[in-house]
């Protein structure tokens, strides 16, 4: 059974949440599994406003109050997709804690992905990286600030210095166990 047709066999649309500070390759994961999987993909920076995209272009990195409305769309976004039972993968940074619970309370049924590697691995891919308004001087920021996860939700742990393939078969070993449960 394909993971297309088992997703659309659930009564309940799923929430997939991939995170990691940038350059991580969170929209490179997303995307690749919402195109196997059938889920809608969303790019959380895609709901940034031009003046948070101007602020982080310049190398600034935003308050939690200049996140709030940010949050507010993609949290509005995802309840849409839930209403409508869609499953959607979601990349987006995940760097505090009370956000994340926002973002997660949108869908029943969610699970989350994090990212992780050597910061000179994401800094070398940043310094790769064309056409994106992140800074890479928003890096260290960004380490700074992610906090730790608690159990609240499904977790699956994943090394950036494994490719996109290795990552997206432990992503659908991971979507296969927990519909198993």
């Amino acid at each position: 059974m394909s993971l297309e047709n088992s997703s659309q066999q659930k009564r309940h649309p799923v929430l997939v949440v991939v995170m990691g500070v940038s350059g991580t390759g969170k929209s490179t994961l997303a995307n690749a599994f919402a195109k196997q999987s059938g889920f809608i993909y969303l790019d959380a920076d895609s709901l940034h406003s031009e003046d948070a995209i101007a602020q982080m272009s310049r190398g600034i990195p935003l308050t939690d109050k200049q996140r709030e409305p940010w949050i507010e769309r993609i949290f509005r976004q995802l309840c849409e997709y839930q209403s409508q039972n869609k499953s959607c993968i979601l990349a987006y940074s995940g760097l505090k804690r009370e956000q994340r619970k926002r973002i997660f309370s949108a869908c029943q049924n969610s699970v989350g992905v994090l990212l992780h590697g050597e910061q000179g691995l994401i800094t070398e891919r940043l310094a790769q990286r064309r056409n994106h308004f992140m800074s890479p001087q928003l890096l260290s920021s960004q380490i700074a600030e992610m906090e730790p996860f608690a159990q609240e939700i499904p977790l699956l742990r994943l090394n950036v210095a494994d490719s996109i393939e290795q990552m997206l078969l432990q992503l659908v070993s991971f979507m296969f166990l927990l519909e198993q449960n």
